[in-house]
């Protein structure tokens, strides 16, 4: 019985419970969304097999740097035509070195990127900014309320700007925060602003920590010419910091050590860590900060795996942990599932007595809220040759959803059908689009799993709740008598809401494909029967990713979709598509 017990506590302890997916990379949990107002969220934990519920969890925020995007921090290998912006951070790379080195604590990275690239113009956007940076951490932490967390605030050049407005927002710095790193990243540094609130934490722990690494950049030149005033750099708030706190933290033994390139000045058993990199030479040093193993040490200064196999400002020592050279679609940006949220027989009731467009407003909410079964977020990677209008073939893969849209959990769900506004809504916020018959096909072709359709009585009662739930039902009674998993790619169950040439020369009418028997007939060819306000038990919602690979590169599909060329990889039908989606722009 305690071993059962033990066994209910550690799935309902999964992080895959809360919409965590695998990543096509290092097999590591991952989740991506956006947290209201236009913070781009990005958590990498370690991969099943190494998350241990029973250890503490390190949870270290890196609010991104300027202009910089999540991809190009995270990095990869390198490739042609890459971004340089690719090769100057790799704290993925870096992420794994850690949990290589220490394994005392399971280590998670969350990246945060702010939608204007600068969380200095995010902050200025309106009222409330730092309230809601606040908001977010504490958000984050909640989280892992299961895993023992504690969290450390880190950061690269403007990312420094969100830590101080999380400093902002509080009349402290809160005890769950354990490290504040700034990695050539403090220029809004101020003493009077700041100064007893960072000086009131370190004192608060023998526990909390900080690093902060600079470079004379005053001395630095761009294009032969100076481009940080003396004091407008991280080299002299650095200074700033490091007199505030030697003078107001005089219990402290403070250590000065320096040579010909160097300036260390530490305390509490190097806990207190300033690095700053002289500058006779004149270079900029701003991302090498970073890039030579800076996130390795921002983490482990101060403790025993500090310098472990690694040197800050050496050799890259993270090399082997780097992504793959091809970037493949993003997995789709389902936010976590509320553990509160209803289940799939709750929102039966719940919508029982409701219009189709009343039905459909809740169901969106929900979804877009996060309540998505996990193994329905899981992305399949589907890769085929396909021709293009010339004849040519290409190498593609696309990102599809492993079934149709449902709501709620892996043991309580409903596939939920719905109006084509809606999907089109649902498919825009993720990054996503429905598919054209062809993909359907494609779809179909490659799913392992491909059921009998279970067409029911034609009647007045096919457009209501009780049948849609009922034809899941049938639907799940099928799945588990084949004995396959629920997150297998699957088809033959329902009909597609798909997107056709007909779109723009048919307005206002609905577009349904497919039901295919497990030979690829489909029993629906492309119907536009009912208009837009209409919906039965056999539609379903598919979404595919709107970025493909072809050749080794990444597109927008939709924007092959209009292609004289390329749509003829997706589509089947006569020249390309001018209209994508079912809403106008």
């Amino acid at each position: 019985m305690e071993n059962i017990l033990l066994a209910i506590f550690l799935w309902c302890s999964s992080l895959s419970n809360q919409g965590f997916i695998t990543s096509p990379y290092f097999q590591e949990q991952e989740i991506s969304f956006v947290y209201t107002p236009g913070i781009k969220i990005h958590i990498n934990a370690p991969s099943e097999a190494e998350f241990d519920k029973s250890k503490p969890t390190k949870l270290v925020l890196y609010a991104l740097p300027n202009g910089n995007s999540t991809d190009w921090t995270i990095g990869k290998m390198p490739a042609e035509g890459d971004d340089w912006h690719y090769h100057i951070q790799h704290i993925g790379a870096q992420t794994r070195f850690i949990r290589a080195a220490n394994q005392e604590y399971n280590f998670v990275t969350i990246y945060l990127e702010a939608n204007t690239k600068s969380w200095g113009s995010w902050r200025k956007a309106e009222p409330m900014r730092d309230e809601k940076i606040k908001e977010t951490v504490e958000y984050l932490l909640s989280l892992f309320a299961e895993y023992h967390p504690h969290i450390e605030l880190n950061s690269h050049s403007g990312g420094g700007n969100f830590i101080f407005g999380f400093m902002d927002a509080n009349s402290e710095i809160p005890a769950y925060i354990k490290k504040i790193s700034f990695i050539d990243s403090n220029y809004n540094w101020d003493n009077e602003r700041y100064g007893n609130k960072l000086k009131k934490w370190l004192e608060a722990s023998p526990d909390n920590s900080l690093f902060v690494a600079c470079y004379d950049d005053a001395n630095a030149l761009l294009d032969g010419k100076p481009f940080v005033s003396r004091k407008g750099g991280t080299w002299h708030r650095t200074y700033l910091m490091q007199r505030y706190l030697k003078k107001n933290m005089k219990r402290l033994t403070w250590n000065k050590t320096e040579n010909d390139s160097i300036i260390y000045f530490t305390a509490n058993n190097r806990r207190i860590q300033f690095y700053s990199r002289k500058n006779p030479e004149r270079q900029i040093y701003h991302t090498i900060l970073v890039e030579r193993n800076g996130y390795i040490q921002s983490v482990f200064s101060g403790t025993k795996y500090e310098g472990a196999r690694y040197q800050f400002m050496g050799k890259r020592a993270y090399d082997a942990y780097r992504q793959d050279s091809i970037a493949k679609p993003h997995i789709f940006q389902f936010p976590p599932r509320n553990k509160g949220a209803v289940t799939g027989s709750g929102f039966v009731r719940q919508v029982m007595n409701m219009t189709a467009e009343e039905r459909d407003s809740v169901a969106y909410k929900e979804i877009i809220q996060g309540n998505v079964p996990t193994s329905f977020r899981q992305p399949i990677y589907l890769t085929d040759s396909l021709q293009d209008s010339k004849g040519i073939w290409h190498e593609v893969t696309l990102c599809v959803l492993s079934d149709f849209l449902a709501i709620g959990t892996d043991t309580d769900f409903l596939r939920i059908p719905m109006l084509p506004l809606t999907a089109q809504k649902l498919a825009d916020s993720f990054g996503a689009t429905l598919p054209t018959r062809k993909l359907s096909n494609l779809i179909h072709r490659h799913s392992p799993v491909k059921l009998e359709p279970q067409p029911m009585t034609p009647d007045a009662t096919m457009t209501t709740i009780p049948v849609f739930a009922r034809h899941d039902s049938i639907i799940e009674a099928a799945r588990q008598k084949a004995g396959e998993d629920l997150d297998r790619l699957i088809s033959g169950h329902k009909k597609d809401i798909v997107i056709t040439n007909r779109i723009a020369n048919e307005p206002g009418r609905l577009f349904i494909y497919g039901w295919h028997y497990p030979d690829g007939k489909p029993i629906q060819p492309l119907s536009a029967a009912h208009g837009i306000g209409y919906v039965d038990y056999s539609h379903g919602v598919r979404l595919i990713r709107d970025e493909v690979l072809v050749d080794g590169k990444l597109y927008s599909l939709k924007a092959l979709l209009q292609d004289p060329v390329f749509y003829k990889l997706f589509s089947d039908e006569t020249g390309p598509m001018t209209i994508t989606n079912y809403i106008p722009d």
